[in-house]
Order: structure tokens, then sequence, then C-alpha cells
């Protein structure tokens, strides 16, 4: 019966963040660039703290390697604290971390918040990048001489 209840207040938990970053995805109307927001083209933003264990999972799972991936080159990464966001000015509320939020030439264009798996990271990142013209794999096509195209 115990084991039972850790189940399912282990769906629960996930339940609610799932829903939580399907409805903190929502863009912003307004974020202004600055040093860790080009004027520019795409870039993820990743508000983080100390001793939070989803930033460290995430940077240990995913971080790593995250600039070396096709979505990394295409939406790089920055990290703020989120107790000195001085560097995102007129950003929405960050109260949970990890919160990445994307910026498209200095606008807020979406937003993830949390990391419970890799699976839940790619799958929710993945679909804001397309919206911005990212294509995954699948969806990329070799011309007549081999290159990407």
């Amino acid at each position: 019966m115990n084991r039972q209840r850790k189940l399912v207040g282990g769906f629960f938990i996930a339940g609610l963040m799932a829903c939580f970053a399907l409805f903190s995805s929502v863009p912003s109307q307004a974020a202004d660039a600055s040093s860790a927001v080009p004027s520019k083209g795409l870039t993820l933003i990743m508000f983080e703290q100390d001793a939070c264990p989803y930033c460290e999972i995430w940077d240990a799972n995913i971080g790593v390697s995250y600039d070396k991936t096709r979505e990394g080159k295409f939406a790089p990464l920055s990290k703020v604290d989120i107790h000195h966001d001085d560097d995102v000015p007129n950003v929405r509320p960050v109260v949970f971390t990890p919160t990445f939020v994307l910026y498209k030439d200095g606008k807020e264009v979406g937003r993830l918040t949390g990391y419970i798996s890799d699976d839940f990271f790619w799958g929710l990142l993945n679909p804001m990048l397309k919206k911005h013209g990212y294509r995954d794999e699948d969806q990329v096509s070799k011309g007549a001489d081999g290159a990407l195209n």
C-alpha cells in the first residue's frame, strides 16, 4: 500500500510539473535585449540557483553536451542565476529552477519550467524551436552533393 501511495504521489508531481511547463510556455509580450539576451537570433536562457538539485541533474545529463547538439547550435545556451537576473530586464517572473526561456531577437517567445527527465526537456524544447525554424534530423534532407539542406 505504501509503495502504491509513493507511485501515485510521484505521478501526481510529474503531472503537475508537466502541466505547469505547458501553461508557462505561453510567450511573453516583452523581454528587452541585454548582455544575456542578444538582440538578433535565438538564445536559450537557463535560470538556475545554487543547491537546485534539478539544475544539477540537468547539468549532468544534458548541460555537459547541450552546446554540441543541433538544438544547442540553433539556440545557444546562457545561464543566469535566478537571484541575479539583472542581465535580463523585463523578464516575466521566474519562480522555479531550472526555468528555460527562449528568446528571439531580444523577445521572449517560449518558456519551459522544471526538469524531470531528458525526454521531458527535449519533448518540450523541440516544438518551441520548430516554431522558429528548427528542423530536426528527420526533417533535414541531403542535396545531390551529400550536404545537409
